[in-house]
């Protein structure tokens, strides 16, 4: 019986919270909530309205999404900074870090409720995060018991287990008696840009822990106690836009199979396809030269993308993000430089043909290098979206893809030392065969057929090898592209 009574006690409970109604949003109520809902109904949402209680004045927040779990929370975020747009979530950053403050106003607060899996009940709070720090703070209802009211008036919570759909209606003072500017004090001509987050973990991560595609934003700031806003989410944060994933497309394909096929020809394929041409030059030369044009190009592109879409040099300040766009930019002056030093490329027989080949190879091999951390960083960078930072396997493609590039150089270095001396002499005699012909044509002997250069040793190896590497790399580059499109 005593069993009975409680479960009629929750089920009451539930049945007793008046839904969340939107059709009055703009006309009693200012909303928040994703540009297309089906009946009345969103996947997340809030709402506010001005009310008064106590002839003191109070803020009506409806808090309302899917949390995925029964140990999810919604919490609706109040920030003063325009560019918190390009201030991404990582997954591993707390509930306010994506609202770090560019001014000196006290960081941003936020109210939030879960739903207690233990007391059966939801709990609302409110924090905030201070300026230039890493954690978020809870409020302490002790220090102000009428900051929060949950209770009467049409107040409370519902819980829905099976769609893991959570309801909170409450309250807060529109002017925090203390801490006001920490709390953020929501009276007029105070206004924010709005984030609703979705999480896990809300007593452990004090309602820090994201879940990919846990967050939304308003694109317009709003006064808190006005009704007259109807706010539609930003997708730019849910998922990367479209000029970011061009970037990030460009970049993989200019340097995980442009730039890794044309080191590769460059280093070992000289000696190879030696009586054909492509193009009036030979074959290994014009498809490095392809190969890197087209990387440059690319990158050339990507970065002027990169820059379009944070409107000039990247804002991002935390750590290691702001590190992409330094290297970057270095990766792309090293891109550039290079082609431009060839047309400074002595003789093959001049004195100073060695130093031009070690600068060229040095500069093509630190772009080489330093682009595969670039790419993994970008794979992380606040602006691929929530999404692709939380998944792992495109890094470790990449790891797989830098692994089978070094096993693939080490094998070309000891097959060409293993046929060494035989190309060697190939190539002597050759030589000799050359000077003879010039000498016959020279005294006006008898003509003779030009001699033609042999094909060196291990070249059936070699064909296998440069097939193998560039479709690993072009498998490579077409599943991250896929990856970085769809994410």
């Amino acid at each position: 019986m005593l069993s009975f009574s409680f479960v009629l006690f929750i089920i009451s409970g539930v049945f007793s919270f008046k839904d969340v109604d939107l059709s009055t949003c703009t006309v009693t109520k200012g909303c928040l909530r994703p540009p297309v809902c089906a009946d009345n109904l969103c996947e997340y949402g809030a709402t506010w309205r001005l009310v008064e209680q106590e002839q003191i004045q109070y803020i009506e927040f409806e808090l309302f999404g899917d949390i995925k779990s029964s140990s999810g929370f919604i919490s609706l975020v109040f920030s003063k900074d325009p560019y918190f747009t390009f201030k991404m979530l990582d997954p591993s950053y707390t509930i306010e870090q994506v609202v770090r403050r560019v001014d000196f106003s006290g960081g941003d607060g936020f109210v939030g409720c879960y739903y207690d899996t233990v007391d059966f009940k939801t709990v609302v709070r409110a924090g905030y995060r201070p300026e230039a720090s890493d954690s978020n703070h809870l409020y302490n209802p002790a220090d102000d018991e009428k900051l929060l009211i949950t209770t009467g008036d049409d107040l409370g919570s519902s819980y829905v287990d099976a769609q893991h759909y959570l309801q909170c209606r409450f309250r807060r003072r529109v002017t925090p008696v203390k801490m006001a500017n920490q709390l953020k004090d929501l009276a007029p001509p105070n206004a924010y840009y709005l984030i609703i987050q979705r999480g896990s973990d809300p007593l452990r991560t004090s309602f820090g822990q994201l879940f990919p595609g846990g967050e939304a934003t308003s694109n317009e700031s709003a006064i808190i106690t006005s009704p007259l806003y109807d706010l539609t989410i930003d997708d730019t944060l849910m998922h990367a836009p479209g000029v970011v994933k061009a970037h990030g497309a460009m970049m993989v394909l200019a340097w995980v199979f442009c730039s890794s096929v044309g080191v590769i020809i460059s280093r070992y394929y000289k000696d190879m396809w030696p009586n054909s041409g492509l193009l009036g030059e030979r074959v290994w030369f014009q498809v490095h030269r392809i190969l890197m044009g087209l990387c440059v190009g690319l990158t050339c592109l990507a970065v002027i993308l990169a820059f379009i879409f944070c409107q000039g040099y990247s804002r991002l300040r935390i750590y290691p993000d702001y590190i992409h766009p330094i290297l970057g930019l270095i990766v792309l002056c090293l891109a550039v430089i290079n082609p431009f030093i060839t047309f400074c490329r002595p003789h093959p027989m001049h004195k100073n043909r060695p130093y031009f080949n070690w600068t060229h190879f040095i500069i093509g091999t630190l772009a080489h290098v330093l682009s595969i951390p670039t790419i993994m960083l970008g794979l992380r960078m606040p602006a691929a979206g929530v999404q692709l930072r939380s998944l792992n396997y495109p890094l470790w493609i990449l790891i797989f893809f830098v692994i089978f590039q070094f096993c693939v150089e080490l094998t070309l270095e000891i097959h060409g030392c293993l046929h060494y001396r035989r190309n060697k002499q190939k190539k002597l005699t050759y030589r000799n065969e050359v000077e003879q012909y010039q000498n016959a044509v020279r005294v006006g002997g008898v003509p003779i057929p030009r001699p033609v250069e042999p094909e060196p040793s291990g070249r059936i190896f070699k064909h296998f090898m440069i097939s193998l590497h560039a479709t690993v790399a072009a498998i490579v580059a077409v599943v991250l592209i896929i990856v970085i499109a769809v994410n």
